[in-house]
Parts: structure tokens; sequence; C-alpha cells
């Protein structure tokens, strides 16, 4: 399948097969970072290997930050930096300016919540009112390290049934990047690469409400793309026996499918993740420019933040009134 793939994409990237008309379908396109909870969090927890109350780990990862953001910027992209506490109370305390530094030139700043870290062990069990707070919480230390931009978006709570409540009581409407952590693995409803609201939380077992539409609901979900659930699931495995370079061979293939699902006249999105220090930045740099700077020539990608991105599905649904997008492809 790889190798199937790879040559359709060299093919369309060689001979311009992927040239957009009018009739052709966009697919958005970012970058997002997760910032794990290295250290304890304002709520007390403790999430993670390392501290961000190790200088040297705190700089190496800010570091690492304006690095990728200057790959992206290079490549006229924007990011997606999620952060939670550990991160931002150490910002905050020493004066680190560097989220607000990233967002003063466009790149959108979120939360990554990882429950468990902010609210203790079967953090399922609390009301949404508790993990609004904890949520909110998380949102004014972004605020204290600096960042003035509207802070929208969130990732995490994947088992949390109510967390469409929380998140919305915390002032948050963009969702995206679930997964289910016991297993490492996405859910076959959700992937796909046209946005939707979702008409109730997830539960793993049962994610049939979750990847139902609902006109009024007031989260936009985003889907990751055409994913390779299975991959995802190995990605040590084929980093190990491949290198980084064989994950972002799977990136490469993700993308296609992706591309290949989008549909004219919808809002179709597409991203991958990435951690601080988790890959070269040359690597980073390599893919964008063997891969996705030649999609974008060719108008088939354009770079867009999340909010960016469900900005345009709300355009999308004004235009579209009641109509659920979900019945028209990209899946």
């Amino acid at each position: 399948m790889r190798v199937i793939l790879g040559l359709f994409l060299s093919l369309t990237l060689a001979f311009g097969l992927g040239t957009a008309s009018a009739e052709e379908a966009e697919l958005l396109f970012t970058i997002g970072v997760h910032v794990e909870p290295l250290g304890v969090t304002a709520q007390g927890y403790r999430g993670g290997r390392g501290d961000y109350a190790n200088p040297r780990l705190f700089a190496a990862h800010v570091e690492y930050l304006y690095g990728l953001a200057e790959v992206a910027e290079h490549h006229g992209g924007l990011l997606v930096i999620q952060v939670q506490s550990p991160f931002t109370a150490v910002a905050q305390s020493v004066g680190a300016t560097v989220l607000a530094d990233l967002a003063s030139r466009g790149h959108e700043i979120g939360l990554h919540f990882h429950e468990d870290a902010h609210l203790g062990a079967d953090s399922e069990r609390l009301p949404p009112e508790t993990w609004c707070q904890a949520m909110t919480e998380e949102l004014e230390l972004i605020r204290q390290a600096g960042v003035t931009t509207p802070v929208r978006y969130w990732s995490g709570g994947n088992l949390y049934p109510m967390v469409l409540e929380a998140a919305s009581c915390a002032g948050l409407d963009v969702y995206s990047d679930w997964k289910d952590p016991r297993r490492q693995v996405s859910h076959e409803l959700v992937i796909g690469v046209v946005p939707w609201r979702p008409a109730g939380g997830p539960d793993p077992d049962h994610m049939a409400i979750f990847a139902t539409h609902d006109p009024a609901g007031p989260v936009i979900y985003l889907p990751t793309g055409m994913i390779d659930p299975q991959a995802f699931r190995l990605k040590r495995r084929i980093i190990a026996e491949e290198g980084a370079r064989g994950w972002f061979s799977v990136l490469r293939e993700d993308l296609l499918r992706s591309l290949e699902a989008a549909r004219p006249g919808l809002v179709n999105v597409h991203h991958f993740t990435v951690h601080p220090g988790e890959f070269p930045l040359d690597l980073i740099d390599e893919f964008l420019t063997t891969t996705v700077d030649q999609l974008v020539e060719r108008g088939l990608v354009v770079w867009a933040t999340f909010s960016q991105m469900a900005d345009r599905f709300r355009e999308w649904e004004e235009a579209h009134p009641g109509v659920d997008p979900r019945s028209l492809g990209g899946f």
C-alpha cells in the first residue's frame, strides 16, 4: 500500500495531476504540537516523565518550539501549540514569552488537557463543573503566560462522555485528536476529513452519538484526516524498525488518503501532531519541502490553524443550514 500511494503522489506532483480547479476540493492543513504535562500541574497532580521545573528541559523545549515555528513559517504555515500547566506555570514564573511570541506571529495556542494530570485517577466520575473549573484554571495560566489571542481549542478528555459540556463551560468550542488512550487507537467512526458538531460526548465503546452531527451542538470537531489507525497504534514499532523517516512515510500516506477523500463544496481538514523534541526539525522541513509545498502550490492544500478551520466550517454551515456534512462524503 505504501508503494502504491507513494507512486500516485509522485505522479501527482511530477505531472500536475493534482492541480486544483474551481470544481476540485482543497484540504486545510496544519501541524499540531502536544506539550505534555511534565511535572506537577496547577491542580497538584503529577503527569508524564520529566519535569519542566528542570531549566534545561524547559529551555530545550522552548527552543524546539521556536525552531519548529520557523520551519512552518518558512513554508507559509502556522502551528497549533497545545499546552498545559507544568509548561505554562514555568513560563509565567520565569518570564518566558515563547507562547506570546508565537501567538503574535499567527500561530494558535490551545489547551492540551491530560485529564488525570489535572483531576486525578477516575476523573471520568467527576461532574462537568469540576472539569470546567480545571480547564478554566489551565486557560488562565495560558493567559498569564502572555497569550492575549482567544484560546478556543482543546485536545484530551477522550474517555469523558461529558467533555463537551465541560469544555463549553470553559469557553472552548473546537476539539480534535480523539483517540482511545487505553488502546492508543482512533475509532473508524471519527476518521475522515469533514468536520461536524458531535451530538454527544465520546464513549470509546459507543461512539455513534459522538459521530452524529447536531447542527445545534456547541463544539466543532475537526477530524485528523484519513489516518491509518493501525499504523498509529504501531507508531513506536514503526519508528524503532524504520526510523523517524518510516513514520513520515506513514504521514505522507495519510495526507494522500485525505486528499483523495476531500470533496468539492465541503470543508476538508487534515493535520498531524508532534511533541517538542520528538523529531529532528530538518526531517519536518524535508517533509514539508518534498510533500506539502508542491500541493500548496497547486492549490490542493491550504495552511490553516484549527480555529481558522472551524471558522471556515461555520461559514459553510451558514450557507447550508441544517445540512449534515457527514452525509455528503469525506470518509
